[in-house]
C-alpha cells in the first residue's frame, strides 16, 4: 500500500475505533452509574478533550519525528490501552463505586473519574494520529488544504461508521467488552500494516 493510501487508511480506522470506544464507554458506565444525560456528557466531554490534547501532541510529534514508523507505534500504543479496558474496567468500576459511595460522590463525579481513567489515555494517543498524518501526507504547502481536509474527512467518516458500529451492530451481538477488543485489534492490525513485515 502506497504512503498516502496507508495513512487515509489509518486515520480512518483511528476515527472508527475512537468513536466506537466512545459508545462503548458510555454503555460500559451503565450498569454502575447509569446511562442518563449527565453520564453521557461527562463521556463525551472526556473523549473531546482527549482528542484536543491528542491533536496538539500529534501535530508537535509529527515536526519533531515525521515517520510513519513511529505513527504506528503510537497508535499500537494506543490498540494496547484499549485492549485493557475491559479486563479492568469492572473491578476497577467496582472498586470506585464503593470508594465514592464512602464520599457520597454522585453519578457526576463518579463517572467522570471513571472514564477519564479508563479511556482518556488511549483516545488520545489515537487523537496524535491525524495531525501527524497530515504532517507526513503535506508533499508541500500548496497542497496543504487539500490534504488536510481530505485526511479529516476520511476520519469523521469512520467515526462515523464506528458510532453506527458500535450502537447497532457490536454492542448488540458481541457485548461491551468484545465491542472494545474488537477496535483494539483492528487498531493493531492496521497499524502493523505500517510497520511492515516483522509486526
Amino acid at each position: 500500500m502506497s504512503g498516502n493510501r496507508f495513512l487515509y487508511a489509518l486515520v480512518f480506522t483511528v476515527g472508527i475505533s475512537t468513536l466506537g470506544a466512545e459508545i462503548a464507554a458510555a454503555r460500559l458506565m451503565a450498569p454502575f452509574f447509569g446511562a442518563s444525560t449527565i453520564v453521557w456528557a461527562n463521556t463525551i466531554g472526556v473523549v473531546l478533550v482527549a482528542l484536543s490534547v491528542g491533536y496538539w501532541l500529534g501535530g508537535r510529534l509529527g515536526d519533531r519525528y515525521p515517520s510513519s514508523r513511529r505513527l504506528c507505534l503510537t497508535v499500537m500504543a494506543a490498540a494496547g490501552l484499549l485492549a485493557l479496558v475491559p479486563l479492568v474496567a469492572r473491578p476497577f468500576l467496582d472498586l470506585s463505586v464503593s470508594a465514592l459511595d464512602e464520599i457520597e460522590a454522585g453519578a457526576f463525579l463518579g463517572s467522570l473519574i471513571a472514564v477519564t481513567i479508563l479511556i482518556a489515555a488511549p483516545i488520545g494517543l489515537a487523537g496524535t494520529c491525524s495531525p501527524w498524518a497530515i504532517r507526513l501526507a503535506v508533499p508541500d504547502l500548496e497542497h496543504a488544504g487539500r490534504v488536510a481536509g481530505r485526511l479529516y474527512a476520511f476520519s469523521t467518516v469512520g467515526s462515523l461508521l464506528g458510532t453506527m458500529l458500535a450502537a447497532l451492530v457490536l454492542i448488540p451481538f458481541a457485548g461491551t467488552q468484545r465491542t472494545f477488543l474488537s477496535f483494539a485489534l483492528l487498531l493493531a492490525l492496521v497499524a502493523a500494516l505500517g510497520l511492515g513485515r516483522r509486526a
